[in-house]
């Protein structure tokens, strides 16, 4: 059972193509951080750049996934539109638990290193433990400068964990085989003109 679970779990990422989807996921960080960083100097709030930063970078992996890291999986998992729309379902998970991180980890930061007026003041806005602790961080983050950027990347490395797993076994369909071609005994006699 233990062996059977490091199959499924942990080989996967002791691979060529793992190192591939790592690659992949790096010019997605790129992509990721440097759109978070032209859109939160253009004012935008930081969660909705936050997450509008994270499906650009989606999109962008979907595709050099496609074509590079999964290529010669093409057939097995559906055409490009059903692997696109299983990437994406996958990678909302993966979104979602780097989206949880980042708001968790920016009030970490901010709980860990903010002045205690400044924080009172920042929780003390808050009339129950769910505006404190789920709404307020949500609609109003807490300013924690270049800490917004550690808490990105914790987030990133959660949800490709995710992301890997579910993309291998589910949207590629990498355990499955590819169609064989017939064998030559098995192929009708009389060559090309039977029906």
């Amino acid at each position: 059972m233990f062996r059977r679970a490091f199959d499924k779990l942990v080989r996967p990422f002791v691979s060529r193509r793992f190192l591939k989807f790592a690659a992949v996921g790096a010019s997605g960080v790129v992509v990721n951080l440097g759109l978070l960083a032209a859109l939160l100097a253009l004012s935008l709030h930081e969660n909705l750049a936050s997450a509008v930063a994270i499906e650009v970078s989606l999109i962008s992996n979907f595709l050099v996934n496609y074509t590079w890291t999964f290529g010669d999986t093409r057939g097995r998992g559906g055409s490009f539109w059903s692997q696109a729309i299983r990437f994406h379902a996958v990678c909302l998970g993966g979104a979602t638990i780097q989206f949880l991180t980042f708001m968790a980890m920016n009030m970490i930061w901010f709980l860990l290193l903010a002045e205690p007026a400044l924080r009172d003041a920042y929780l003390g806005t808050a009339d129950s433990w769910a505006e404190r602790w789920l709404w307020h961080p949500f609609v109003d983050p807490p300013e924690v400068g270049a800490l917004a950027y550690a808490s990105q990347l914790l987030g990133i490395g959660g949800g490709m964990v995710w992301n890997y797993l579910l993309n291998f076994y589910w949207t590629w369909s990498v355990h499955r085989r590819a169609p064989q071609p017939a064998a030559p005994d098995q192929l009708p006699q009389g060559g090309a003109d039977v029906p």
